[in-house]
């Protein structure tokens, strides 16, 4: 189509004056479609987004004829004139309708490739990982100099990996009902009642992984420390198909899952139109998952943590103590040390509360690594904030007093005194924050120091009056 002429001349019957009027190329459509427009040569020029301006040139056939003043049309006339009743497609909706759909069936096919990416991840956890330790455990052993060691028993390869073959199994399903129902996919397909079934599998394997995680992460920790399953996971941890992952994070998978269901689904509710097939079932599906993620997610959150403590205690560097089962991270702050009466101030430390000490750390610069410093125990011990004149005027201090140690066995003289560690918080309320969970922690450790004792106590008891000899007197003797 050729552009149309900057000029058009506009006659109107038979009258002697002609109208030129100046129309910019954005609104020659208009032109175009009133179909009384003769184009004609001009030598003028004007850019595309000049303003319109009229000309009118005034000819009289006879000197005798009055001029003729032409009228100018208004937009509303021109509108009338330009109505062809053409119909707009988009003005019916279809093309919302179209990328409603395409953007539903986007959202299914990203659900789809992560279930499925999912699902690789897990045949590498059992195909590589798991069932290679199983067979190396199933294989006689010996202890002779020179013969193989296995690399972990049954039991170990129970805490390590838990029920993870009950959960490839059940995603094996979710991934062959997605492609199932994608292969008949459309734009009123429902899949709501393909997620409907999902949901009590999920809770049935999920949760049992989630309370054996705590048992997954220690004996993982325990048993890198063994020569033969190291040498194995770091051979294992160099195959292409892994692509970086290692035997720890493809544990740390199913933690993430029914979060990622959550997510998915509920972004394929909210892209649902209300007249679809699919939104009423798909609502309920969002406010299930919903539901699912709320009743798990204190377990979702403990494995976090328990992620958490596994990264400190890697990062430490000459530390005393190893990974403990149940050990849990409170609170962690850099503060600074002060001392009683002193006006002395430590270096700045990372002070790390646990659930069954306080450890703090000096972080290495330009370095992940945490070299250890020391660490209290914080059994029987004592926390108080600290007056600003006991510690010369500084503010938002706690002392935390550790139990009496150096007693003399012999005589039971006591070696040393106890000595009050004070750290110095930032603001009043990090300072509250830190002596409530002192205090939290102590009296949990000492809940749990008083019902040893009181377990041991009963033992000793029933021990003591099944092994008491019975001794026979002369009224017990029958000759």
């Amino acid at each position: 189509m050729q552009s149309p002429s900057q000029y058009w001349s506009l006659t109107y019957g038979t009258a002697p004056t002609i109208w030129t009027e100046e129309v910019s190329n954005g609104q020659s459509s208009r032109a175009q479609s009133i179909g009384r427009l003769n184009s004609t040569s001009s030598g003028y020029s004007s850019s595309s987004n000049s303003v319109n301006t009229t000309h009118f040139i005034d000819s009289y056939c006879s000197g005798s004829d009055p001029p003729f003043s032409p009228q100018r049309l208004s937009e509303e006339q021109f509108d009338i004139i330009d109505d062809l009743h053409y119909e707009d497609v988009d003005d019916m909706g279809l093309i919302d309708c179209e990328l409603l759909h395409q953007n539903r069936e986007a959202l299914i096919r990203n659900l789809y490739n992560a279930e499925q990416a999912y699902l690789d991840s897990l045949n590498q956890l059992v195909t590589l990982f798991m069932q290679p330790l199983r067979k190396d455990a199933q294989q006689p052993s010996s202890n002779f100099i020179g013969m193989k060691k296995i690399i972990c028993t049954e039991q170990e390869i129970q805490r390590l990996f838990g029920n993870i073959e009950d959960i490839l199994e059940v995603q094996r399903e979710i991934v062959a009902t997605l492609d199932l129902r994608l292969r008949m996919w459309g734009p009123t397909q429902i899949i709501s009642d393909v997620f409907q079934g999902w949901f009590k599998k999920l809770v049935e394997v999920y949760t049992p992984y989630f309370n054996n995680y705590d048992n997954s992460a220690t004996t993982y920790e325990r048993l890198r420390s063994y020569q033969p399953f190291r040498k194995f996971t770091d051979t294992l941890h160099k195959e292409p198909a892994l692509r970086g992952a290692t035997l720890s994070s493809l544990l740390q998978l199913p933690v993430k899952a029914i979060n990622r269901h959550a997510q998915l689904i509920t972004e394929l509710a909210e892209a649902t139109a209300p007249l679809h097939p699919d939104y009423v079932g798909l609502k309920m599906c969002r406010r299930r998952v919903h539901h699912l993620v709320k009743e798990i997610q204190p377990k979702v959150e403990d494995c976090d943590n328990i992620d958490q403590v596994l990264s400190i205690h890697r990062s430490l560097s000459n530390a005393p103590f190893t990974i403990k089962k149940g050990r849990r991270l409170i609170l962690q702050a850099e503060v600074s040390r002060t001392f009683v009466h002193s006006r002395m101030v430590g270096e700045r430390r990372l002070y790390i509360l646990f659930s069954d000490f306080l450890a703090f750390v000096r972080p290495r610069q330009h370095s992940e690594v945490l070299q250890y410093k020391g660490h209290l125990n914080l059994e029987r011990a004592r926390v108080k904030p600290m007056a600003p004149e006991e510690v010369n005027g500084r503010e938002n201090c706690i002392g935390i007093t550790p139990l009496y140690q150096g007693v003399d066995i012999i005589d039971t003289t006591l070696m040393t005194y106890p000595t009050i560690h004070v750290i110095q918080l930032s603001s009043p309320t990090e300072q509250q924050e830190w002596l409530d969970k002192v205090s939290m922690v102590i009296n949990k450790l000492n809940t749990k120091a008083d019902q040893r004792r009181a377990a041991t106590s009963n033992s000793s008891r029933y021990t003591c009056s099944v092994l008491t000899p019975y001794y026979f007197t002369d009224a017990n003797i029958t000759l």
